[in-house]
């Protein structure tokens, strides 16, 4: 064997950085590492999978829920629509710059889009008519949308759930707060009758065809007035009446002056009497006779008054003073002292008139009057104005 001799161990240096040089790229490409089979198809379903589940998300995103009111007709839409005019427009409304849209903004899922077309109509508030537009379905949502809130007593025709159309004509009369005195009460009253008579049938009161009201049915009512109904009743009412007969004087010339002789006794006549008696709250203020039926006549008392003059037989006494008169029938008269029954001549000494008389009372009772003659007697001699005369009896 042989044997080589060691050399000596080198000296190390002192170690000092060297910049390495970067690697080049290698121009070619490096070997494919192995893949196993079964990784391409995990790679596929889950591709798949994420189509099928972010793919409708996509496609829906942006897309909103929303209720669509279009003058009261309601359904539900999907829509991409960002505002309510945009909405409508898909819709095929057209919106014009009166009609109200809500809302106004930007719309979301699940708001509620309202479209009402504006309506222009004639309102007439107390009888003062006036055009205005309005949005509400009814008659009643059409007031409300003009401020107007008709109370339960206030008149509105068309009734206020009336649909509501363009050119229609409402009529709204306020309520006005009257006293009414009726069958002896003082009521308050609330109506808006557009008449005293609309306002007495709102209150339930009837008028009968003979009342009348205070002031005429025709007046429009207004606040604070006073109505009086007054109740006027006609009543025919049938009474018997007694009717009176009368004396009737007959003058006959048979008989002697002064005798009276009664013909005919008196009996009273029987009337039905038909009044009708007009009564205004009770209280009588006229009556008036309709009909008069004789159910039974009348049987005057016939007396007869001689007129023949007595026959005078003097004696060749008399007396001279004065003569007034009296009313009596037939040719007699009234002497102080001379038997009843004595017939005496009494002469007018200024005319030289002169009448036959029978005695038959007593008088007169006056100084210087010797005699008072009946009317008839005294009118025979001289003028009844005269009051007295100058006369001679003799007897």
């Amino acid at each position: 064997m042989l044997l080589v001799p060691a050399r000596p161990a080198p000296r190390l240096q002192p170690a000092r950085a060297v910049p390495l040089p970067l690697p080049l790229p290698s121009l070619v490409a490096p070997p494919a590492p192995r893949r196993s089979p079964a990784a391409p198809r995990w790679i596929a379903r889950v591709l798949v999978i994420a189509l099928a589940l972010g793919g409708p998300a996509l496609a829906f995103a942006g897309q909103k829920s929303v209720t669509v009111d279009i003058d009261g007709g309601v359904r539900h839409v999907r829509t991409y629509a960002t505002d309510a005019r945009s909405l409508l427009a898909r819709e095929g409304v057209h919106v014009s710059s009166d009609d109200l849209v809500q809302p106004a903004g930007r719309i979301r899922s699940g708001h509620r889009i309202t479209y009402r077309r504006a309506k222009p109509i004639t309102l007439l508030v107390d009888g003062r008519p006036s055009v205005v537009v309005t949005h509400g379905l009814t008659v009643g949502e059409g007031l409300a949308d003009l401020g107007l809130k008709p109370d339960a007593k206030d008149y509105v025709y068309p009734a206020a759930g009336t649909p509501l159309s363009r050119g229609m004509t409402v009529s709204v009369r306020n309520a006005v707060h009257v006293k009414l005195r009726v069958d002896g009460r003082l009521r308050d009253v609330v109506s808006a009758g557009a008449t005293v008579s609309e306002l007495l049938m709102q209150a339930g009161i009837s008028v009968g065809p003979n009342d009348y009201v205070v002031p005429s049915s025709h007046r429009k009512p207004v606040d604070g007035m006073w109505i009086r109904v007054v109740r006027v009743r006609r009543t025919i009412v049938e009474t018997s009446v007694a009717v009176p007969f009368d004396d009737v004087t007959v003058r006959d010339a048979r008989l002697l002056s002064g005798t009276r002789r009664v013909v005919q006794s008196g009996a009273e006549g029987l009337e039905l009497r038909r009044t009708l008696i007009v009564t205004e709250d009770g209280r009588q203020v006229s009556s008036a006779v309709m009909t008069v039926k004789m159910v039974r006549a009348v049987q005057n008392r016939i007396t007869k008054v001689g007129t023949r003059e007595p026959t005078f037989h003097g004696t060749g006494q008399s007396q001279s003073g004065l003569a007034s008169w009296y009313r009596a029938d037939g040719l007699v008269a009234a002497h102080p002292s001379l038997p009843i029954g004595t017939v005496v001549r009494v002469t007018n000494v200024d005319n030289g008139a002169s009448v036959n008389v029978r005695i038959t009372d007593r008088g007169p009772y006056v100084d210087g009057r010797i005699i008072d003659l009946s009317d008839e007697a005294f009118g025979r001699i001289a003028g009844l104005g005269q009051g007295t005369i100058r006369v001679r009896v003799s007897w």
